[in-house]
């Protein structure tokens, strides 16, 4: 077996681990005075977006005055695999997936000899990488095609399973297996998954992966963009230069781990990837011909997916061949042609193929726009129809924000991005950064009308839920989104009050739910915005905003569905790309009503899902089983506006990282009023003055 693929029939152990410790030889950066560095030596340790704080107990934590939100301490790529049976690790053309992959079988090939220390976070924070394992066999499958995925799947695992116990099997690349991959993905899952100890990495880009539904158990993260703190480790291990005074490999491109190599070759900082490729270029290449045939062979390779890089003896460089024939590495030297060429056949190649061309037109944008020279390629990629326009605003919308022209025609496409859905959700959480940033003009103050009602509360899916009861309530308005961003910066610039978010003042993140507020926050915030709102007309003097009650809250999300089962705001059966849950696999907020597919019977977004909300209800002191129990009893003191520290008040509608089983209308979490984290918000009611109140 290659370290490709292939069939493993006869394929000895002795031969297995030798390809596995193999990997460690490769070659993989080299410094600046052309001297190499393989991958055992020179492997930086990648980050995953999941944090200790997301895995213990969702990190809902409790705070005093002034206190804020705990340093990130991120797990690594190595360490989610070791903790997960099942793992999807997603990330864009040169993340480092490939080089992790590689590097992960050459450790379990060794055995693991020593633990390593970890950067963690962009403080420098260390801790140790440790993997306590022995005797697991490591197995890695390229994929580069259909074939060779329905191979492994049908033919190959089934044989390998039945030889070997305590395996990893690592597929890499399997979005190369086209529309087909998700199935045969299935098929991997029903050979693995009666072999307990068969572990299963699969390595795939973000945007191939996020609308698949994913075998029952496998877990997906997202890889981290290399931190300051990665990129200066590694320059000081590979030069010798000081942490502190080191300048290559620090600016904004080398983020991406294929970029950082180039930079660090080039010694550059890595501003800009198009910088860092030239001269990287003018490093390696003999000869200014020889670099531009490289690049026109990686653009005509756009034209067949089948045709793999091997380089023609008058573009041989003095770089690792993985390094070139990296995607991204691919992507930036086609475009580097592409550049040259008439705008028009830009425009074609995006409409043809828009995901895989979107890395490079953006590129090519920034050589052009560098020159002034980018407006006809951004007028032709606005002038097409529906998605066609929609996928080219998201690709031209930073270069055009000074242009009133230009704004207007993206801000309305951005818009049809969020309200049609259409796109991935990758594609619209962009959509909801530029809009923010650009000035989102929808009203995401406004209120939608729930009817007076009698309506079934609770369900049979969880103890804490039953038994179900009819309840009764009067007509009442809230929030069709979560409070944002921006409009709880405004309370707190204007009150003065402490707010622990490390996002709230983001302009790419001011439509995105506030978060890291208290309960007692929260009902501050209602309390000034009564004020706000009766000064401006929007309610009357006898109406006031605050917090949702519980049945409040469950009224507006599932309307008037009486199932006793689950409940979604949709529906009763569980429907994908209605939510920022678990499955979607964001792990944080995005901007609100990016998920049109979910709004509630009354017109509320974002209720399944995103942020816990909170409620004015009571609790109890026991996280796990409530004091104010169910069937519910508006006269029994659960209502009670004061209450011990202790007591916690009721949260609902999961958040970003809660399964299907959280999302529903009727499933009850809680906190203690002073807790706080990233993961809850909250949305007013307004509706009358209690009399006396």
């Amino acid at each position: 077996m290659d370290n490709a693929q292939g069939s493993i029939a006869g394929t000895t152990p002795e031969r297995l681990k030798a390809v596995a410790v193999a990997f460690g030889s490769e070659p993989l950066l080299t410094r600046p005075n052309g001297t190499t560095i393989n991958l055992a030596s020179g492997y930086i340790p990648l980050l995953a977006r999941f944090t200790f704080e997301d895995k213990a107990a969702k990190g809902l934590r409790k705070r005093g005055a002034g206190q804020g939100p705990e340093t990130p301490i991120f797990f690594s790529a190595l360490e989610l695999v070791r903790d997960n049976r099942l793992l999807m690790l997603t990330g864009p053309a040169g993340s480092g997936k490939t080089t992790f992959a590689k590097y992960l079988c050459f450790r379990l090939a060794t055995h693991f000899c020593n633990s390593h220390l970890l950067i963690c976070n962009e403080l420098g924070d260390i801790r140790e990488e440790s993997w306590e394992t022995a005797n697991t066999s490591p197995f890695y499958f390229a994929i580069e095609d259909f074939e060779s995925l329905k191979r492994l799947a049908e033919f190959s695992l089934p044989t390998l399973l039945d030889q070997f116990t305590h395996t990893l099997i690592v597929i890499d690349a399997i979005e190369k297996a086209g529309e087909i991959a998700q199935d045969l993905l299935n098929t991997v899952f029903s050979s693995i998954r009666e072999f307990e100890n068969v572990q299963l990495l699969v390595l795939t880009r973000t945007d191939a992966c996020e609308r698949w539904v994913l075998p029952p158990g496998m877990v997906r993260h997202e890889l981290l963009p290399l931190l300051k703190t990665q990129r200066r480790q590694a320059v000081f291990e590979a030069t010798g230069v000081e942490p502190r005074q080191v300048t290559i490999g620090l600016g904004p491109a080398a983020e991406n781990p294929a970029v950082f190599i180039l930079a660090l070759q080039a010694g550059l900082s890595g501003d800009r990837s198009e910088e860092i490729l030239d001269q990287w270029l003018s490093v390696v290449a003999p000869t200014e011909r020889a670099a531009q045939l490289l690049a026109v062979e990686a653009f005509n390779r756009l034209s067949d997916e089948r045709q793999h890089y091997s380089p023609h003896p008058l573009t041989r460089v003095a770089a690792p061949a993985a390094l070139l024939s990296c995607d991204a590495v691919q992507n930036l030297l086609a475009a580097r042609h592409l550049a040259t060429l008439p705008w028009e056949i830009g425009v074609e190649l995006f409409h043809r193929d828009p995901r895989a061309s979107e890395p490079i037109l953006r590129s090519v944008l920034a050589r052009l726009g560098a020159s002034g020279r980018s407006y006809p390629l951004i007028e032709g990629l606005l002038l097409g129809s529906g998605i066609e326009a929609q996928r080219g605003a998201l690709l031209v919308a930073d270069l055009v924000a000074d242009s009133e022209t230009f704004r207007v025609r993206v801000t309305r496409l951005l818009l049809d991005v969020i309200s049609q859905a259409t796109l991935s959700i990758t594609e619209r959480v962009k959509a909801g950064r530029i809009l923010s940033r650009l000035g989102d003009p929808r009203d995401l103050t406004a209120l939608a009308g729930v009817p007076a009602g009698t309506f079934v509360l609770g369900s049979d899916t969880h103890p804490n839920s039953q038994p179900l009861a009819l309840v009764s309530l009067g007509p009442f308005r809230i929030g069709v989104f979560p409070v944002v961003n921006r409009d709880y910066l405004a309370f707190v610039q204007e009150t003065g009050r402490h707010w622990p978010s490390p996002d709230g003042a983001d302009e790419d993140r001011a439509t995105a739910p506030a978060t890291d507020v208290s309960w007692h926050d929260a009902t501050e915030y209602c309390i000034w915005l009564t004020r706000r709102w009766r000064a401006s007309g929007k309610i009357g003097p006898g109406e006031e905003a605050r917090l949702p009650t519980e049945p409040e809250w469950e009224r507006a999300s599932r309307g008037d569905q009486n199932s006793e089962g689950p409940v979604y705001t949709w529906g009763t059966r569980w429907q994908a790309d209605s939510s920022n849950s678990e499955e979607t696999g964001l792990n944080t907020t995005c901007a609100v009503g990016l998920f049109p597919r979910g709004a509630s019977p009354y017109g509320c977004h974002d209720m399944a899902g995103h942020v816990w909300e909170w409620c004015t209800t009571l609790w109890g002191d026991d996280m796990a089983t409530p004091s104010f129990r169910y069937p519910w009893q508006g006269g029994d003191g659960r209502e009670a506006k004061e209450a011990p520290p202790q007591v916690r008040r009721v949260l609902r509608g999961g958040c970003f990282s809660s399964g299907a089983a959280k999302v529903t209308c009727t499933y009850r979490g809680s906190l203690e009023p002073a807790g706080f984290w990233r993961g809850n918000g909250f949305r007013v009611v307004v509706a009358p003055v209690p009399v006396g109140g």
